[in-house]
């Protein structure tokens, strides 16, 4: 079942992701795309270092850290790709094409973590590329 506060985080977590796109976009017209990931990232391990500290949870485990260094690993190849792109393209098709990574993690949450599929998220992908179809144009 979804909760309230499920759907508050997902909702900062879609207006905060929503703007970054503009934000990175008009930063790489400044900025070296590889420069602006790696201060992203300086700036994000700042801002996250304090959020971490004030965190009253601190449990680490080793195969937690196996898998953050995977998605390390996963995620600055998404961002410098991202930037890359965004850099060379035109923000209104970068960015709808980034965001359906949700496509990628539905399937991969149907396949791997063997969540359901039904009628309703295989509508929703399938209105995610007609989407994408529509804005790339």
């Amino acid at each position: 079942m979804i909760s309230i506060n499920e759907i508050s985080f997902a909702l900062m977590s879609m207006m905060a992701f929503g703007m970054v796109g503009i934000v990175y976009k008009v930063a790489t017209e400044h900025m070296n795309p590889l420069s602006v990931v790696f201060f992203v990232y300086v700036f994000s391990a700042t801002l996250m270092g304090v959020v971490w500290s004030l965190s009253p949870d601190k449990s680490i485990t080793l195969e937690g850290m196996k898998l953050v260094v995977l998605a390390s690993i996963l995620a600055v190849i998404g961002m410098v790709s991202y930037m890359y792109a965004l850099k060379l393209g035109e923000a209104s098709v970068v960015v709808p094409i980034r965001n359906l990574a949700l496509v990628v993690t539905v399937c991969l949450a149907i396949t791997i973590l063997k969540e359901n599929m039904d009628l309703t998220k295989l509508g929703g992908i399938i209105m995610a590329v007609f989407a994408l179809i529509l804005l790339s144009r």
